[in-house]
Order: C-alpha cells, then structure tokens, then sequence
C-alpha cells in the first residue's frame, strides 16, 4: 500500500459517481475496505450518494463512511483509484467512438487526479477497458495502471455455468480471457462443475448457449436498460480485487495487464490472470491454451491495437 497503511487505513479514491462508481464505493464500504472517498465532476452529486450510502452503515456492523467530493485535491494520497467515469456505449457507436470520448475522460483525470496520487494503484473500470489501459498505461508507466478485464465476464460465465447444470456457483470454477468485447474468450475446457469438467456435465447444445450468452450478457443488459449497462455486478468485482489488493491475498483475476511478452504478445494490455496483491497484479500466470484459443487471443490484441489506431487517426 501507498503510504504503508492497514487495510482499514487504505485511502481508495472512486472517480465518477454513478451507477457502477457509487455501487462499487457501497460495496466497499459494506466490506470495510478501506477510507473511501467517492468524486464526481457533477456539482453534488458524489456528496448526495455518499450520504445515501451511509445511511446503510447501521446495517454494516462497522463504521465505514463514504466521503463525496467534487474537489481533485481531497483524493491526494490515495493508495487505489477506482476509475468508473466515462461515458456508456450506446447504440450505433463503435468502440474507437467510445475510446475517443473516455480517453478524453482519462487524460483529465490524469491531468487533475494521478498527479497528486504518484504511489497509487489505478484501476480502470470505464470502457473499453482493455483500450483504456493500454491508453493509460502509455502515458503513466510509472503507475501501477490495470483493468477490470475479463473480471465480470468471468462472474457472468460462471452463473450462467451453474444454472445451466442446476448447480451453486459456488460449485463452478471457470475463467473468460482476452478482452471485455465479442471476442473475449470463455476458456470452456478448462470450466469444472464440483470438480468435474462441465463439458462431461453439461450437453454440446447447453456448452454452446453458455458461451454466448456469456458474449452477449453486456448487449442484453444494454438493450434491456436502454440507456445505461451494468452495475451491480461490476461493483463486486470491483470490490472484490480492492479487498485482494488491500489484504494482499493474491486471489487470481482476469484483469487487463501489460502483457509484456506473455503469450506472445506485447505493447497492449489483455485480459488475463494475474494475482493481485498488495503491490497490484502481479506476473500473469501461464496456461497451456490450445491453438485455437491462441489464435483467439491474437485476434483479441490486434482488436485492440485496431481500437488505438482509430482513435489516433481520428484525433490526427
């Protein structure tokens, strides 16, 4: 940790308060994670859902507050940045549109926030996070800078998992890689059910409607709330690589990393396992993928290096 605290001392800073920041900063405070600190550019909005949360601790059985702030100078210090501002994808635009306007988002929070924040590990949420990172990571390689990744693909994979074979998620292990778009990679063959591959548990029909409906989870959701994705389950996930990092437990996550050379690529960040502890993620952690995952993974980096160039291009 950044200034050497206890888990209870961790200064976490959420950037923008809506629904996946202000979720994510309830979640954290439920758990105690840490002095939260929760900041939006809107005038009110961060301190009106920090009162909102707090307003829950009796229900806690711990004094966790929430701190709302319109100001970049109360998060100086802080040891995690939770980046969630930005704008949502909606219909018609492509993900080099949305990098475009989040990078700007990025650039001003590295501009008013990161400077004042030089020890802190900085956690990407916005989208399309695979791209941000990478974006980011360019621009602040002295940071500790990852992604959500493929986090809450992998949480969505493995219910979808368990309700197709009637069994409790707790049951399911089972892991998505690559990049949080179309082409992330649910890693099927390696997916057990109580112990057992899910491929002996479950039918080629079943096996085939999981794995897209874990690509199209997102979509669904999008098309079902209109104007807005999903939050409640990227609060946990959110929560639950702070609660790694801040009691430094070394619990494995796809999240997006610099991929420095594994599995053969480089200069672009991708959703894969890493152990996230005290000091962020750590070396990514190897798996033997078949050719056909390997090719996925290819298509996943040049996806994203695809996004950057766009982007580029765009800002000329």
């Amino acid at each position: 940790m950044a200034n050497g605290g206890t888990e209870s001392e961790l200064k976490i800073a959420v950037v923008g308060a809506g629904n996946v920041g202000a979720a994510a900063a309830a979640v954290m405070a439920s758990r105690d994670l840490g002095r939260i600190w929760l900041y939006d550019v809107a005038e009110d909005l961060a301190e009106g859902k920090a009162m909102d949360i707090n307003h829950a601790s009796p229900f806690f059985h711990h004094d966790a507050r929430v701190t709302g702030t319109g100001s970049p100078e109360d998060l100086t210090g802080a040891d995690v940045i939770v980046i969630t501002a930005g704008a949502p994808r909606r219909a018609g635009m492509t993900r080099a549109d949305l990098l475009g306007q989040n990078a700007a988002v990025c650039d001003a929070v590295d501009a008013e926030i990161l400077s004042g924040c030089p020890g802190a590990k900085v956690l990407i949420v916005t989208n399309p996070v695979d791209a941000l990172t990478t974006y980011l990571n360019d621009r602040r390689p002295e940071m500790t800078v990852f992604g959500l990744g493929c986090t809450l693909d992998t949480a969505r994979f493995r219910f979808l998992l368990a309700e197709a074979a009637g069994a409790s998620v707790d049951a399911v292990n089972a892991l998505v890689i690559g990049a949080h778009n179309d082409h992330m990679i649910p890693l099927i063959d390696r997916a057990t059910i109580g112990g057992l591959p899910a491929r002996e548990l479950l039918s080629g029909a079943q096996i085939a409607h999981v794995v897209e409906e874990t690509r199209r989870a997102g979509h669904r959701i999008v098309s079902k709330l209109k104007d807005r994705g999903s939050f409640y389950a990227a609060a946990h996930c959110v929560a639950a690589i702070v609660a790694s990092l801040a009691a430094n437990r070394g619990h494995v996550f796809p999240v997006s990393a610099p991929a420095e050379g594994a599995y053969g690529h480089d200069g672009v960040a991708l959703a894969l396992p890493c152990r996230i502890g005290a000091a962020g993620p750590g070396d990514v952690l190897p798996l033997d993928l078949t050719p056909n995952e390997s090719a996925a993974l290819a298509l996943c980096a040049a996806d994203v290096r695809q996004t950057l160039r766009e982007v580029e291009h765009l800002c000329g």
